[in-house]
């Protein structure tokens, strides 16, 4: 029997709280950050600065500070410090300062040809002391991903929601925060957009695509018996999920290290699989769906924000690279 997303246990409310804690005692908690908003972005920018300069000295980093790309640990300096060239205009900002943590995502130049990059950086003594990186590159420009390969060189601004703060009345604590993105993961391998705290109004974008309510773009799935079949990018958010159209796939190493409480924003970072269950959807109405080739199972390292108002998922910005084959686990 489908559960709608409030009879959703408290219990499971209640873990989401304790893990999203981290254990730090309430008076911890409540302390007034090091690092404000202001602050985590400015090293965001810095950051940036120095990577598209080639030049990591420029940025505030520790000796220590431990870097990754594309969940492969990568020596700073080395990897895609050494193709990048420019930050367009694109940006999207997370900002957490009771966990002293900050992501972004945006659109990136690197070897002359338009990309994206998702980034987390976490401060500790003015220092940034962990850089986490997606950015796809190569991986998405063969053509197999439709738009994916031009889309970041024609976008310029980012959805003004993600940069709005939401009135007091439409906040959220940070384990009912994370407990709706988790629950997007679960609508996917349960098959089940009921379950998911979707508004009416909820668009998802992908590496610069729009993939909810967008009947411009062409989905990629046929019937091996030939029916025809809707455009499931033309869906809305829950009417899409309720197709099973996702139920070949799985989510491990879910991740909420970002949660900006004051934008009601959350940034997730997991391995998603496709058709890690199955070649071909058993979708509802429609029977069988699969990809328009042969595909074997693959992985995505994904970067998810997603915009919570009034405890409902309206925004949902992704950047995902892609693995030739099934990766479980990343680097953190």
């Amino acid at each position: 029997m489908r559960r709608r997303a409030g009879s959703i246990s408290k219990t499971a409310l209640g873990m989401a709280v304790a893990i999203a804690a981290g254990g730090l005692a309430p008076a911890a908690l409540a302390a007034t950050p090091a690092c404000d908003r202001a602050c985590l972005e400015g090293y965001v920018n810095k950051y940036l600065d120095a990577f598209v300069a080639r030049d990591a000295q420029r940025a505030p980093l520790s000796a220590q500070a431990k870097y990754t790309e594309n969940q492969a640990i990568v020596a700073i300096g080395q990897g895609r410090w050494k193709t990048a060239e420019a930050v367009g205009t694109y940006k999207i900002y997370v900002a957490d300062p009771q966990r002293s943590q900050v992501g972004f995502i945006g659109t990136l130049r690197e070897a002359g040809l338009w990309s994206m990059i998702a980034l987390r950086l976490r401060i500790v003594d003015q220092q940034i002391t962990e850089a986490e990186a997606v950015i796809p590159g190569d991986t998405v420009r063969s053509g197999t991903f439709g738009d994916f390969d031009t889309a970041p060189g024609r976008i310029t601004t980012a959805r003004a929601a993600f940069s709005q703060p939401l009135p007091a009345a439409e906040r959220r604590d940070r384990g009912t925060l994370i407990w709706a993105a988790d629950l997007h993961y679960e609508g996917v391998q349960r098959g089940n957009g009921d379950i998911v705290p979707f508004s009416d109004e909820c668009i998802k974008i992908e590496n610069g695509v729009q993939l909810i309510r967008n009947p411009a773009y062409p989905f990629p799935a046929v019937s091996p018996t030939g029916r025809k079949l809707p455009n499931f990018a033309a869906m809305g958010c829950r009417d899409q999920f309720n197709t099973r159209i996702w139920e070949t796939d799985t989510i491990t190493d879910r991740r909420y290290p970002i949660v900006d409480l004051e934008r009601g924003v959350v940034m997730a970072f997991n391995m998603y699989h496709q058709y890690d269950k199955a070649p071909c959807a058993r979708t509802v109405d429609y029977g069988l769906v699969c990809p328009p080739g042969d595909v074997k199972p693959y992985s995505l390292a994904l970067v998810e924000a997603f915009k919570i108002r009034s405890g409902e998922i309206h925004e949902v910005e992704a950047v995902f690279t892609v693995f030739p084959d099934i990766r479980r686990r990343g680097a953190w």
